[in-house]
């Protein structure tokens, strides 16, 4: 039988709930061992839904109990890099939910402390895993030439949502457009070299401080460029994302993770594939982790991918307080 690995949650809403909760049970690798959240009647309710052993408010005791494997850390963003290095320290191995952190200097503490215990670390940056991304990938791979990508990603994202808290949630690229940001790196073959963002608070700007839709531009080192509009204020029945790529006379569309369209291969003006639902490739990435962990392997969306992302995000809210393009180097993210 496959080793089964004990599995802390901390942080019990919604998102765990929805997303990583089914996956979990549905993965012979995993175990739900223990439930920790500051409300702890949110911990009880999780325990009973998951069997888990115990439910608990209090962290040290998850993070002290030697029963327990691996820890899902689902928290608000500002105790992420605070957790994952108390869980590093603890000799846990760790999937963070994105962001890794809300400034670099949290990110470098990160990196130090899974460094020096040895442990896995893999962070929520599920697309590049998705199905169709992964088939994307294949498609454009064999083409020797630069490309062109913009990607959208809109949906009303609510004024009262604690994201745009600079203190709590980071705003909406820290806390959500690194997703999109890594998406990019991970379908592109060469380091990401400047970035260039424009936006503004577009929700009701009595409730939101910081900016929260925009347009961002990364240029990488073989001259690929990658665009991605990020809106807040945007339209329920509309589809919330979409990845074009242009490149050596060819075409890509992934269609809001549920199917794909290529052009110009094999021949063909237009082939479509379709998935059996969306797939963003959550269910992928903590298999993958599992399988670091039993076999002490890479553990997938590490380190470096981790703080690329963040780094970027970092610059993406600098650029557009100072309407200046910034540099990104390597020495940056590879901690």
């Amino acid at each position: 039988m496959t080793k089964q690995l004990n599995t802390g949650l901390i942080g019990c809403g919604g998102f765990v709930k929805a997303m990583h909760v089914p996956n979990l049970k549905a993965n012979q690798k995993y175990r739900i061992h223990a439930c920790a959240d500051i409300n702890v009647k949110a911990a009880e309710a999780l325990a009973a839904e998951t069997g888990a052993a115990y439910a608990t408010d209090n962290i040290d005791r998850l993070l002290g109990d030697t029963a327990v494997d691996v820890v899902f850390i689902t928290t608000t963003h500002d105790a992420h890099a605070a957790l994952s290095v108390k869980a590093a320290n603890a000799g846990k191995h760790i999937l963070c939910e994105k962001p890794m952190a809300m400034n670099a200097r949290e990110c470098r503490e990160v990196a130090a402390a899974v460094k020096a215990n040895g442990v896995k670390y893999t962070v929520g940056y599920n697309r590049g895993m998705a199905p169709l991304v992964v088939r994307a990938r294949e498609l454009i791979k064999p083409i020797s030439a630069k490309m062109l990508i913009y990607h959208r990603i809109q949906a009303p994202f609510p004024a009262t949502h604690w994201t745009h808290n600079p203190a709590v949630g980071g705003g909406r690229f820290i806390g959500e457009g690194c997703h999109i940001f890594d998406l990019f790196c991970v379908l592109v073959d060469a380091p990401p070299v400047s970035v260039y963002a424009s936006g503004g608070t577009f929700l009701d700007p009595a409730a939101v401080k910081i900016p929260d839709s925009g347009i961002v531009t990364i240029t990488f080192a073989d001259g690929s460029i990658a665009t991605t509009l990020i809106a807040s204020d945007g339209c329920p029945t509309f589809p919330k994302e979409s990845t074009e790529i242009v490149c050596g006379g060819k075409a890509v569309m992934i269609n809001d993770f549920t199917s794909l369209d290529y052009f110009g291969f094999d021949g063909q003006a237009k082939q479509t594939q379709t998935a059996a639902k969306q797939d963003k490739g959550q269910a992928l990435e903590i298999d993958r982790l599992a399988d670091a962990i039993i076999n002490d392997a890479e553990a997938p969306n590490g380190i470096l991918q981790a703080a690329r992302a963040a780094v970027i995000s970092y610059k993406v809210n600098e650029s557009i307080a100072t309407g200046k393009t910034l540099s990104i180097n390597e020495q940056e993210y590879c901690l």
